[in-house]
């Protein structure tokens, strides 16, 4: 049988065509990996626009526009680009053209033809504008230098530490819970991080969700060693969950944690990433998360506390929104069921991701309490 002779060119042709195969697979993976530094590891705060206009304030109400963040009854915080609050108490009279809220302002308020925005936080400033309580805004010496930290002392030895979520200044996410802590006798270390604001800067300036962080969180632990704490509580929200949960597998201070409290947390760092960049083929997220871990020290497995799970050995409440579509609650029911029996899960129907005080405030601060009388006992 006679060879049939292929033409050079399309040998040549061929090869050309896996060439540019590999560099739009390369190109689009490095892209990638751009992505989830540009949206999960660089350091922000709020940046949020002011969207919501003021209508009206009569007397203990402000009217406002109807939109999705308003669409749920509850406790809210309203600020304005002009510096103005007020928190939203409850929902007076719902409408399709505008919305009437019951009012408790801080400060000077908001005014007619303000441009405003919610704030999951609820409370502005600090424990003595949002609570009128006393505490101390000190700084906590950290592995790269001193630390903003707020301090409110109280009766036990049992500290409750807090760790913020996602954004540079998000102290404020601890002042839903803190008078309950206090009532219950508590002191209460509420902390930050390298890159938050006031904090030193990290040698990449990029969050690594618990990798490095959570040595400026053991850190504060020795801190508040040093002033009196014999053992301790955590209490994290989202990215803070990853950075208790590292501190978990890496501090030698882990036998004195009594347990764990996490509000939405981030339990699979590379599940929330797959989740929140939208659809991407699964060749190309593989190869720019090797991208990413190469690049800038991402290692996810690490992070992925559902296959760590057998790692833990301290009482967890974790406390999710069954709406949360940022970091969803399948996440945290997996973690729960690699843990049977040793993780209590409090859903809250309703709540998307960070609100589930805001939208039944009894139910979670009731258990949030119970929890914490169990595992501080008489302390």
């Amino acid at each position: 049988m006679a060879r049939v002779k292929v033409p050079a060119w399309v040998g040549r042709t061929a090869v050309g065509v896996v060439v540019i195969g590999v560099l739009f697979t390369v190109g689009w993976a490095w892209l990638h990996a751009n992505q989830i530094r540009s949206e999960f590891l660089v350091p922000t705060a709020d940046d949020r626009p002011y969207r919501a206009e003021v209508f009206a304030t009569p007397p203990g109400r402000v009217v406002l526009p109807p939109f999705e963040e308003l669409s749920r009854d509850g406790i809210w915080g309203f600020e304005t680009e002009a510096g103005g609050y007020t928190q939203l108490t409850s929902l007076d009279r719902p409408g399709e053209a505008e919305m009437i809220w019951n009012t408790t302002p801080f400060g000077d308020g908001v005014e007619p033809g303000d441009m405003g925005r919610v704030d999951v936080d609820a409370y502005p400033g600090d424990p003595t504008v949002a609570h009128g309580l006393g505490f101390q805004d000190q700084r906590a010496p950290g592995e790269l230098g001193p630390h903003p930290v707020w301090f409110i002392d109280g009766r036990r030895s049992t500290w409750v530490v807090i760790a913020h979520g996602r954004g540079t200044d998000r102290l404020t996410q601890s002042l839903r819970i803190i008078p309950r802590l206090v009532e219950e006798g508590f002191p209460v270390l509420v902390v930050t991080y390298r890159d938050d604001v006031g904090a030193p800067a990290g040698p990449t300036g990029l969050r690594t969700w618990g990798l490095t962080e959570w040595r400026d969180l053991d850190a504060a632990l020795l801190f508040a060693e040093r002033e009196g704490a014999r053992d301790y509580i955590l209490y994290g929200y989202d990215l803070g969950a990853e950075i208790i949960s590292m501190l978990l597998h890496e501090s030698e201070r882990v036998g004195a944690v009594r347990g764990v409290i996490l509000d939405s947390p981030v339990f699979d760092f590379e599940a929330y990433v797959d989740h929140n960049t939208g659809w991407i083929p699964a060749p190309i997220g593989a190869l720019g998360k090797q991208f990413a871990r190469i690049r800038f020290g991402i290692e996810w497995a690490e992070l992925d506390q559902i296959a760590r799970a057998d790692q833990f050995d301290v009482p967890v409440l974790a406390i999710h929104g069954v709406d949360d579509d940022i970091s969803p609650i399948s996440g945290t029911e997996q973690f729960v069921a690699a843990r049977p029996g040793e993780v209590e899960l409090l859903r809250i129907e309703g709540a998307t991701h960070g609100d589930a005080w805001n939208v039944a405030v009894a139910e979670y601060e009731e258990a949030v309490v119970a929890f914490v009388q169990r595992v501080a006992g008489e302390s």
